[in-house]
């Protein structure tokens, strides 16, 4: 169970507290905690919708099993195709983020070695995913 909620936690923190905040700080001035109380409610619903549907359809898919079980067969195909695009914008700013962080000029070459590194420890187990994501977080 720890491990279940420090890899959620990893997922959820990403890079954007270390790539957005300070950008979105000078955007909205005294409004950035009305903005992050904002962001946080929409999370939230998020998470319990999700959650939600997984427990009413237990079957592998997520996104795309739910969009196809309420909605019918093609927009479930959307759902899906446009999480895998959307997780891998995500992966790649991330991945940017830490390049840019450890070698601003470098930041590309940077980010494809920590996408092959993550990868090579995912490969190896959860166990090891997770004793990452714990050093990390």
């Amino acid at each position: 169970m720890p491990d279940a909620v420090t890899i959620g936690l990893g997922s959820m923190i990403g890079a954007g507290v270390f790539a957005a905040l300070a950008p979105a700080a000078r955007a909205a001035g005294s409004g950035l905690l009305l903005g992050l109380a904002l962001a946080a409610v929409v999370a939230y619903c998020n998470a319990t919708s999700s959650a939600r549907l997984a427990a009413l359809y237990p079957a592998s898919g997520g996104t795309y099993v739910y969009g196809r079980e309420r909605l019918g067969d093609f927009w479930g195909h959307l759902a899906g195709w446009a999480f895998v695009v959307g997780k891998t914008a995500s992966c790649a700013a991330m991945a940017l983020t830490v390049g840019t962080y450890i070698w601003p000029g470098q930041a590309h070459a940077v980010a494809v070695a920590a996408v092959v590194a993550l990868t090579a420890v995912n490969y190896t187990g959860v166990q090891k995913s997770a004793l990452l994501t714990r050093i990390i977080v």
